[in-house]
Parts: C-alpha cells; sequence; structure tokens
C-alpha cells in the first residue's frame, strides 16, 4: 500500500484531473448483500485484481471496482486505501457487514499471500481455507496489514480483510500469455489455481 508516493492524494483529486471511461472506470454491483468485495486498485494498476475481486463476489456479494484504463501510467491511479473514499462505496461499506478488498503487493515475501484488516474473525476464517487448499498464506507481515481504522475495507460495520497477493501467485492465476486486464470486457483465461483460490475465499465469506 503505497503513501507519500502516491501522484494523488485523494480520489477526489484524481476524478477533478482525469476523465471517467477515458482514464479510468468504475464498476458497481450494489446487489444489497452483506459482503462487499473491493478492487480498490483494479485495471491496470495491480493487474488481475478487478478480475479476482469480481470472481469471489459472484452474483451473491457487492462489488466494486476502480480500473485504470490504460497500462502507461497506471501506477498513478493509485490512491492509498486509507485515502481511498468514494461516495457511493462509502455509503455501501455503511450497510455491508463485512467487506474484502483484493489487492497485490508486487514479489515481496516470496509468494506468500498476506491477510490484513481488523475483522479478525473473517481474517482467521479466510486463512483456514487458504491454508487447507495449499496456498502460502500469513497473517503476520512489516507492511500491507490493513489495519489502520480509515483504511477502505474497515469501513464496513463489522469491519473488513485485506488481502495481499503476490505477483508470482496471481501469475499463476491466469494461462501463460493471457493479459491479467483487458479494458474490453472478453473473458480472461484462468487456471485451477484461480479456481482454487477464489472458492476458498468464496467459502469463508459465504
Amino acid at each position: 500500500m503505497k503513501t507519500d508516493t502516491d501522484f494523488y492524494q485523494s480520489l477526489e483529486q484524481l476524478q477533478a484531473d482525469l476523465q471517467r471511461d477515458v482514464h479510468y472506470r468504475v464498476r458497481i454491483f450494489d446487489r444489497r448483500q452483506a459482503v462487499t468485495l473491493i478492487a480498490p486498485h483494479g485495471g491496470f494498476i495491480e493487474a488481475g485484481t478487478s478480475h479476482i475481486a469480481e470472481a469471489i463476489a459472484g452474483s451473491e456479494c457487492n462489488f466494486f471496482d476502480f480500473q485504470a484504463l490504460h497500462k502507461r501510467h497506471a501506477k498513478k491511479l493509485h490512491v492509498t486505501s486509507v485515502r481511498f473514499r468514494h461516495g457511493y462505496l462509502v455509503g455501501l461499506l455503511g450497510r455491508s457487514n463485512t467487506a474484502v478488498s483484493i489487492h497485490s503487493k508486487g514479489s515481496e515475501q516470496n509468494g506468500t499471500i498476506l491477510l490484513g484488516g481488523l475483522n479478525s474473525v473473517l481474517k482467521e476464517r479466510i486463512f483456514a481455507e487458504l491454508k487447507s487448499a495449499g496456498f502460502p498464506v500469513t497473517t503476520k507481515g512489516p507492511r500491507h496489514r490493513g489495519v489502520h481504522p480509515r483504511n477502505i475495507v474497515n469501513l464496513a460495520q463489522e469491519k473488513g480483510v485485506q488481502i495481499e497477493l503476490t505477483s508470482k501467485v496471481i501469475a499463476r492465476m491466469f494461462v501463460s500469455g493471457t493479459p491479467r486486464f483487458s479494458r474490453e470486457h472478453s473473458p480472461l483465461q484462468t487456471t485451477a489455481y484461480f479456481d482454487s483460490f477464489v472458492e476458498a475465499v468464496r467459502r469463508a465469506t459465504r
């Protein structure tokens, strides 16, 4: 999770400078459900996270996805989770019991998935399901712990869980040679590893 290195210090500042559906896209599926899945750094920012979060949400959870639509300079559209605020999302989280956000932390921790956030019960459930499915996972890390009360995932009524995936883990979820994000809605080719991860998190959140 970036902080002072973010180009934009707020989503409001970003939206004032860039054009919706040209530079970025916001996708919201408010299904009036208890759990909300969030991809705050989707599209080309943290490639793969939009697709993973949407798959976990399925048709049974709410889903919010902020996407950078151009690969070049996509990292400039990263707004750290503590400052990431979208009016509809804040309202949606206020009506949600819990939330889960999907992130990429690059090559840190040699492929280990890091679980953070302030909902310790849900975090332990996700940990147990991922561990049982054979994923390398931990709840302890020097960074990306998602424990700040202003972290977007913790704005749900019972707080939430932040899942930080490494680039190694994400790469295994998509068929070799297939881009991990496409600005069109054409389906991406995923692997059994992707399916196993999605199902493990779904079991924990349902």
